[in-house]
């Protein structure tokens, strides 16, 4: 048996999708088909018009879903500045003494992690269990089944402005998709791109757009902070502009004609501004949170489209670590080469995601009982 899964991520002016095919006898997935068509009625999720976004979105999933053999399961990325995130806890005192800790136990101390005082227009749309303590113990994975007494959660939210959720919400309906899973973006590469030992050791995961970049650290395993941050590759195409003395078309232009490795003066060129560019997004992090200053990562990762040579070799000048990397999916199964470029990491690491961790659609945004907290906690099966 298969599972069709489409994915859709909403970037900087631009619509991205893939179809990717998890066969469950083999336990692999193919990527089958993938499209990637410009929007400018769309800005890192933020919708810019309606009905530009809504007739773009609807041609994007008709072409995907043509290509699947039956219904797929739609999966769509959230991104941009109306996400914000942070650490948290909860707890919830067993009924009985030394009593078996139950789903309704843990589902509770997971429910308590989400403050009360959480702003009105602010909505949970993830809630990531990260480790659990019962009665003093930490580092507990799995609690279900165990004896304790007083159980503790730690967990990682993400939540998003209402508005911007419905404003979305509208144009899956309007593209004739009122059924699908929403995910923090940089969730999902965190997921399918960084590995174990890295998030152990310390990395920064840096996805990389034209306008808009996301950006997650990891301390010893777990997830300490995320951030949208409002700028990207577009500034280093702009300072290339300004040496060149061009516009911005006409040095894009120049870049795609001159890749990097096969003109000496124009790496350099690209080195200084990626360098610069990598300065702006520090001085981001360093003001968006504690977290970064807490705990310097050992290691970079960088994806998007936005990312090359250039960006990693800055990553690893201006973020003093001890290795930078690129990723991406090279590895997949796919129906061709070109399915797995750079282009498409965001909507492959989606699928792969959902593949992993979702659940069925549980109806649009305004018919889901309890927002999107009540269909995360359906998928860790606790609701």
């Amino acid at each position: 048996m298969s599972q069709n899964i489409v994915a859709l991520d909403l970037g900087s002016g631009q619509i991205t999708g893939a179809l990717v095919v998890y066969d469950e006898n083999t336990g692999t997935c193919r990527v089958r088909h993938a499209v990637r068509q410009q929007c400018p009625a769309v800005s890192a999720c933020y919708i810019l018009d309606f009905d530009r976004a809504a007739r773009t979105v609807s041609a994007v999933l008709r072409q995907l879903c043509e290509a699947a053999s039956f219904a797929p399961t739609v999966v769509v990325g959230l991104r941009g500045g109306f996400l914000s995130f942070r650490r948290s806890g909860g707890t919830q005192s067993i009924e009985s003494k030394n009593s078996v800790i139950t789903s309704k136990d843990v589902r509770a101390a997971l429910d308590n992690s989400v403050p009360e005082s959480l702003d009105e227009n602010l909505e949970v749309v993830n809630l990531l269990p990260q480790s659990f303590t019962i009665d003093g113990k930490t580092g507990i994975q799995k609690p279900e089944g165990l004896v304790g007494n007083f159980l503790e959660a730690e967990t990682f939210l993400s939540c998003a402005l209402s508005t911007h959720l419905s404003n979305l919400n509208r144009v899956m309906t309007a593209a004739g998709y009122e059924d699908f899973e929403a995910v923090p973006t940089v969730l999902a590469l965190c997921d399918s791109l960084v590995k174990p030992e890295e998030k152990q050791a310390g990395v920064l995961l840096l996805d990389l757009g034209a306008a808009n970049s996301s950006a997650a650290l990891y301390h010893k395993g777990l997830l300490e902070g995320a951030w949208e941050i409002p700028l990207g590759a577009d500034l280093l195409v702009q300072e290339v502009a300004e040496v060149l003395q061009n516009d911005l078309k006409s040095a894009r232009e120049t870049l795609r004609q001159h890749p990097y490795g096969e003109d000496e003066v124009m790496d350099d060129l690209l080195d200084e501004a990626a360098l610069h560019m990598m300065q702006k997004i520090k001085r981001e992090l360093l003001q968006g949170s504690l977290a970064y200053i807490k705990y310097p990562p050992r290691h970079v990762v960088l994806t998007g489209g936005g990312s090359g040579l250039a960006a990693k070799n800055a990553a690893e000048k201006v973020f003093s670590v001890r290795r930078a990397r690129l990723a991406g999916h090279d590895d997949l199964i796919a129906d061709s080469e070109e399915l797995t470029a750079p282009q498409y990491t965001s909507a492959l690491s989606l699928a792969l995601h959902s593949q992993r961790h979702g659940g069925p659609a549980l109806g649009s945004v305004a018919e889901k009982t309890g927002g999107f907290l009540g269909r995360v906690l359906a998928k860790l099966g606790l609701n």
